[in-house]
């Protein structure tokens, strides 16, 4: 049986390349057949007729088609991170495809040219390389083909299935951008952003363009239009790419002439003799001249992740959603990459500059997203709007001074009320010396069943290694678990992170955990505590808006949040989110919200790491 399987492995192979064959062979006769036997006789007219002007027009055109390649080409390299200098990535993108769409199959081919060309990049990212090249085109090629065949005299067959394309292809796009999260990490990691998206749209319309202008000057002037030319050609092109032949040598030149009966036969042979040797033979012969002697390529190394500590205490969440402190314009940022967009979170150095806004938009590019600030403060916000960024405030966060905190003052009348029921009721609250990951697990779950999946991104999830690296305090009565609360701790302060209580907590309960981090806050000497952020968006009262106000504010818990939060007494700070444009800003919005409502899985795949229910683990400060 393995004898089988591996000889059916070995046929599968050999398929691949036998099929594309034998296809070109198939299409190379019936191009045979409809040209008939009259074509060697007036080919070398046809050939002679092709003027001075119009072939160096068609050069230039060829010159644009692969300038777009090679852009096409840096841009894969910056999703994927691989660090190669712009100059670099372009040149050996245009020499891999100038040679892939010429020797056929594509993948491989361009495979092995960039690997080649970039040998210190190893095989399996010169493969990642070329797929996402392929793939991402022959996207991009459908959805122009199916704009051209709609906007532009085209064949009447085309009309329903250009109009699927089109809106298909949108809603798949939407689809990738913002709905569930793949489970694997690498297909996150595979998918283009909406900014990418844009500019393969762009690049490949501007190759496949300037690819139809250099067949389309070929052509003897006064045959046929170039806007009935332009789709026909389009879906010959596609046939050529979907065959895999080398140089779609066969399906291309069959689409052709049963597409454009109005050109003579031989005229549009010699058309595409032409245009073959432009843009196929002309750029392979340079590609295969650069093979000679590979790319000097001197990778940066990556740079040295910053520490955490030394920011504000909110940067802990950046053990979990995979964020990381950078320095970019002179300040240190900390950055987190998600679906569409590069955020700057709350807790490095606050931002001063516009050169630091500038510094942002460029590395955003960088990654082929979109530069946002979120949670960021009045007086960012209002830098930001001088730089001609679009600003929103999104919430308002709840701060307070525990040196300063005063429990008796009369606006905590209600507060002293709470922790009074919950002395009563027994419950005592200490800071956790090992933690009882079993019964806080336990609560976790009955929590988010009582309470819906626990929200990712901004806030932390139960994780032991995440917590592990947290100030918490339980909530006991007798040896029962009540709750629990984690709160980061930065330098010289404290934030609320993740609160959790079980059904039978009674009343006072979560407030008596506050005011215990409060007083450890205290002692350690702690200026600042931030019981986080309450949603508050004044633009909802706007009248086309306010039937979405009370559904939003509701699901996010805003009323309940703030009850909870204003029996403190706080001091209530404004905060905003600022994109460079109206557009950028509701991606950025609508990204933030689903790595919020649907984050992806933790790494792990669940909350213990350990079957046994009494597991411990004792928490230590993070660094």
């Amino acid at each position: 049986m393995a004898s089988i399987a591996v000889a059916s492995r070995h046929l599968a192979r050999g398929a691949r390349f036998v099929v594309p064959l034998a296809l070109t062979a198939g299409c190379l006769w019936l191009v045979r057949q409809q040209v008939g036997d009259d074509l060697p006789a007036a080919l070398p007219a046809s050939l002679s007729g092709i003027g001075a002007v119009n072939i160096l027009l068609a050069l230039g055109c060829v010159a644009i088609g692969f300038w777009a390649v090679g852009r096409y080409d840096g841009l894969s390299h910056r999703h994927f991170g691989t660090r190669v200098p712009p100059r670099v990535a372009r040149l050996s993108g245009t020499m891999a495809i100038a040679l892939a769409q010429t020797l056929g199959f594509g993948v491989i081919t361009g495979a092995l040219v960039r690997h080649r060309l970039l040998p210190g990049l190893g095989f399996r990212r010169a493969l990642q390389l070329s797929v996402f090249v392929s793939l991402s085109f022959l996207a991009a090629w459908l959805w122009i083909t199916a704009l051209a065949c709609v906007a532009l005299p085209a064949p009447g067959w085309t009309t329903l299935p250009a109009m699927v394309a089109l809106a298909g292809l949108p809603l798949c796009t939407g689809l990738m951008a913002f709905g569930p999260h793949p489970r694997h990490p690498r297909w996150r990691a595979a998918l283009p952003t909406l900014p990418a998206l844009g500019a393969i749209l762009l690049w490949a319309a501007l190759d496949l363009l300037a690819a139809a202008l250099v067949l389309y000057l070929l052509i003897p002037p006064g045959t046929l239009g170039l806007g009935s030319f332009v789709p026909v050609f389009l879906l010959a092109y596609g046939a050529g790419l979907l065959s895999g032949a080398p140089g779609g040598v066969g399906p291309f030149e069959l689409v052709l002439l049963s597409l454009l009966p109005q050109v003579p036969d031989a005229m549009l042979i010699g058309a595409i003799m032409g245009y073959r040797g432009l843009y196929y033979a002309l750029p392979a012969v340079l590609g295969a001249l650069a093979l000679l002697r590979p790319l000097s390529l001197n990778l940066p190394a990556p740079p040295a992740p910053r520490p955490h500590g030394a920011g504000r205490a909110e940067l802990g969440l950046m053990r979990q959603n995979g964020g990381r402190v950078a320095r970019l314009g002179g300040r240190d940022m900390a950055l987190w990459r998600i679906g569409q967009a590069l955020v700057v979170l709350p807790g490095a150095a606050p931002l001063a500059t516009v050169e630091s806004l500038t510094a942002l938009q460029r590395r955003a590019r960088h990654d082929n997203r979109l530069a946002c600030l979120y949670k960021c403060t009045a007086r960012e916000a209002a830098l930001a709007r001088s730089a001609g960024w679009q600003v929103l405030r999104i919430a308002q966060e709840a701060l307070l001074d525990p040196q300063t905190f005063d429990l008796h003052q009369p606006a905590c009348r209600g507060l002293r009320r709470k922790l009074r029921q919950a002395a009563k009721a027994g419950v005592l609250v200490q800071q956790a010396g090992v933690l009882p990951l079993g019964p806080m697990a336990a609560i976790d779950a009955c929590w988010q069943r009582r309470n819906g999946p626990a929200r990712g991104g901004t806030m932390g999830r139960f994780c032991p290694d995440y917590i592990a690296g947290q100030q918490v305090f339980l909530a006991w009565q007798d040896d029962r678990l009540l709750g629990f609360a984690n709160f980061h701790a930065g330098a010289h302060d404290r934030a609320l992170d993740l609160m959790r209580l079980s059904a039978e907590a009674p009343a006072g309960t979560m407030q008596a955990l506050v005011i215990a981090a409060l007083e450890a806050a205290r002692a350690d000497g702690s200026s600042g505590f931030s019981l986080a952020a309450v949603p508050d968006i004044p633009a909802l009262a706007h009248p086309l808006l306010a039937p979405m106000r009370a559904p939003l504010l509701a699901r996010a818990g805003a009323a309940g949040l703030r009850q909870f939060k204003s029996g403190f007494a706080p001091h209530w700070s404004p905060r905003y989110v600022a994109a460079p444009s109206r557009a950028a800003l509701a991606l950025c919005l609508a990204d933030l919200t689903r790595e919020i409502h649907h984050p992806p899985a933790l790494a792990g795949g669940g909350p213990l790491h350990e079957g046994d229910e009494e597991y411990e683990l004792a928490p230590g400060r993070a660094a």
